[in-house]
């Protein structure tokens, strides 16, 4: 077995490995461990060289031989963990019993040297510690066997004795306790990780694959000068059975969890895209959500909800919980005096149609219920449907009572915002009878912590001057020299298929030419990630600062806006190139804004509803699509940390 995320468990299969000398600074505990085990190592050898001789050869050693080495490459992934298992160990142990351990431990040492010379790429200190740590621990543990057992190697033992079973245990225990714990201590040390957490998190798995080899091994081989058939003729169809069948399992759940993860992107993709409709009705929705999931989350936590159900259900229903608002007109929604009663039962209808509007999504966690009680109330008294105290869902009653402190410290078009002391005291006033008195007075302990974390959350994404300010001002500028790896690794992360995506799409608009604007790293520009053939060349070599034009302004305030002046972004540009009209986006991937994408069109009428509402979509699909391609980067990042058995680690 070996885990391929740093804990080498399998003498053969070796994790790659950060790219750093041996002898660099800080790397000599690394190092001495590596020399200690090469020594011990050669020592091991070179005894068991001078006392195999002794020993008698026969086809017995050479067909254990051959299948140790070869099964070795036939290996089955965990479903779910970042390991495998094999069969090999039990030829091994079978080559002790039969052999004695200096037999064995010279063809695990040559199965490492085989390994590591089909191996591209690998380091010279790592072959030596995959070669003589194997050796170790198979020639102690073939020692150990036999001490235990009070008989001689090269002496079949009696199966069915309870020295036997004991011995057995023994050579199981001391193989994997060796191998497990120097290979895990070898990555901890390269990896700068602890020992313990690199041992822990597949010891079960190895300590169990081990026995199992061990006791396997004792039966194929006592009572008998050599492999037992009966024995052998009964375990290997078992064993080609289990593995055919497992394989078979371990690839279906493989799929599975690839189905998952594709579900997962797919409900984030819809919660950032219907929270980007709400911002578009609302231009205060924003950072009002944004804090709200916050507080809420805290909130949660602070009163016991560890569930990651749970958790996920209020972080979604934080930003949707005023989805329903979509329905509602704006003359109501942003009217800036009292509501008149029809008004105000039109305004109550957004609990519901919000539900409605959510069900059709079929989330994978409680988010319905959460949006539409978010206003009952613990007396009985709220909307929609009367519920009273803890018929009230805790997540919705969690969003009531930091909703409402949000609502009331931050400016409406009809009052001015209040302060946190004043908001506080009517919390307090309306604990018991509007909101559920453990809530409010959990909340009221956290907002000096969740204060802080705003302010740190604002600073972060302030945006200096005003609307007006930004958008008269031209964005088109050369980009800097130092700019340009930044621009060549913002394409690459974009990923393969985002352009042809974009190249597809937008040849369905006539006249339209498109730009994906990307976030440099620093996030105080954009850069040209992708744009249409006719742009491409005049507009490659453009940056534009976060803030200025219209792609600028979009990406700092984090909205859309339709049927614009191109001049905004590319100056007198737009019109060498034709350009008429645009209608630029936010793209956000998995709730992190990444950049805009704007489209211009070259005909002389702008863009219909339908066409901005394209556009919109698209923007989602670019944003998914991005995710996606960082989700299998990372995924292909952990694999490359990794790989393997012996040094495991050292390839």
């Amino acid at each position: 077995m070996h885990d391929q995320h740093g804990l080498p468990t399998d003498r053969r299969h070796q994790p790659a490995s950060a790219d750093f000398s041996l002898f660099e600074p800080g790397r000599r505990a690394l190092l001495a461990l590596v020399v200690v085990v090469v020594v011990v190592g050669a020592a091991v050898l070179t005894k068991a060289v001078i006392e195999v001789p002794h020993s008698s050869f026969n086809i017995y050693l050479v067909t254990l031989a051959v299948l140790t080495i070869a099964s070795g490459r036939f290996v089955i992934k965990i479903p779910g963990r970042p390991a495998t298992v094999s069969v090999s160990e039990v030829f091994v142990f079978a080559t002790v019993l039969l052999f004695g351990p200096a037999a064995a431990a010279i063809i695990v040492a040559l199965d490492g040297v085989w390994v590591s010379c089909t191996q591209k790429h690998r380091r010279l200190y790592r072959t030596l510690f995959n070669v003589a740590e194997p050796a170790i621990s198979t020639w102690i543990a073939g020692q150990v066997f036999f001490a235990i057992a009070g008989i001689p190697p090269m002496v079949q033992p009696h199966a069915g004795t309870p020295t036997i079973l004991v011995a057995t245990i023994g050579m199981a225990a001391v193989f994997f306790f060796l191998n497990s714990s120097l290979t895990a201590a070898a990555i901890a040390l390269e990896n700068g990780a602890s020992a313990y957490e690199v041992w822990s998190r597949h010891a079960l798995y190895l300590a169990v694959n081990y026995y199992a080899a061990a006791s396997l091994a004792t039966l194929a081989v006592a009572n008998s000068s050599g492999l037992n058939p009966e024995v052998v003729g009964l375990v290997v169809p078992l064993l080609v059975l289990s593995y055919v069948a497992y394989r078979e399992a371990s690839t279906r759940v493989d799929e599975a969890h690839r189905h998952v993860r594709e579900v997962k992107h797919l409900y984030q993709a819809t919660v950032e895209m219907l929270a980007i409709a709400v911002e578009s009705k609302d231009r205060g929705t924003h950072g009002h959500v944004c804090r709200v999931q916050r507080h809420a989350r805290a909130v949660a936590q602070a009163l016991g909800v560890t569930g990651d159900a749970d958790l996920k259900a209020i972080d979604a229903g934080s930003v949707l919980h005023d989805i329903g608002k979509l329905v509602v007109p704006d003359h109501i929604l942003n009217k800036p005096g009292a509501l008149t009663r029809i008004e105000y039962d039109t305004m109550k209808r957004h609990a519901i149609m919000g539900a409605r509007i959510l069900t059709a999504v079929e989330f994978p966690y409680p988010v319905v219920p959460i949006v539409r009680h978010h206003h009952e109330q613990w007396d009985g008294q709220g909307y929609p449907d009367g519920l009273i105290r803890s018929e009230i869902p805790l997540g919705a009653r969690i969003l009531a009572v930091v909703d409402c402190f949000d609502a009331l410290t931050s400016d409406r078009p009809y009052r001015p915002k209040l302060s946190d002391e004043r908001a506080v005291e009517i919390l307090k006033s309306r604990s018991g009878k509007f909101y559920d008195p453990a809530v409010v007075e959990t909340f009221i302990e956290l907002i000096p912590e969740l204060r802080c974390e705003d302010r740190t959350a604002e600073e972060g994404s302030e945006v200096l001057g005003s609307m007006v300010a930004r958008m008269a001002q031209a964005a088109g500028e050369p980009i800097r020299e130092s700019d340009a790896e930044g621009a060549r690794s913002t394409v690459a992360q974009m990923g393969p298929f985002v352009p042809a995506l974009i190249d597809a799409q937008i040849a369905c608009i006539f006249g339209a030419e498109a730009c994906l604007f990307a976030l440099s790293s620093a996030g105080d520009h954009l850069l040209v990630a992708h744009a249409t053939s006719r742009l491409r060349d005049a507009v490659t070599p453009l940056q534009m600062p976060v803030g200025r034009g219209l792609s600028g302004w979009v990406v700092a305030n984090r909205s859309t806006i339709r049927n614009a002046d191109p001049a905004l972004d590319f100056n007198d540009l737009a019109g060498r190139l034709g350009l008429r009209w645009c209608t630029s986006t936010p793209v956000f991937a998995q709730g992190d804004l990444v950049g805009a994408l704007t489209v211009y069109l070259t005909r002389a009428n702008g863009f219909s509803e339908k066409e901005a509402h394209f556009v919109g979509t698209l923007a989602q699909e670019v944003g998914l699509t991005i995710a996606r391609a960082e989700a299998e980067r990372r995924d292909k990042a952990d694999l490359a940390v990794a790989g393997g058995r012996g040094m495991a680690a050292v390839s």
